[in-house]
């Protein structure tokens, strides 16, 4: 979705997925802060990934109990960027 905002609005081009998030903070679609929590995300989905079998349950439930309200932000965010 920011690859796909990105190129529409000829921001700057991303180095990485999680440098994505970097370019939405620049140009203010997301908080500071936010970028910081997605940056995290992209990190945790790569390890998710490709070593799996390392991967603790208790940490994806946790996950998925504390961090949704940080993906909705995001999709506010940028359901309104895009509007």
């Amino acid at each position: 979705m920011c690859n796909h905002l990105i190129s529409r609005n000829g921001f700057r081009i991303p180095e990485s997925y999680a440098d994505t998030f970097k370019v939405m903070a620049e140009v203010e679609v997301i908080s500071p802060e936010l970028m910081e929590k997605l940056i995290k995300m992209a990190k945790f989905r790569n390890r998710l990934v490709h070593i799996y079998w390392e991967v603790d349950d208790e940490i994806i439930y946790q996950i998925i109990n504390q961090d949704l309200p940080d993906i909705k932000e995001f999709l506010t965010n940028f359901i309104k960027t895009v509007n």
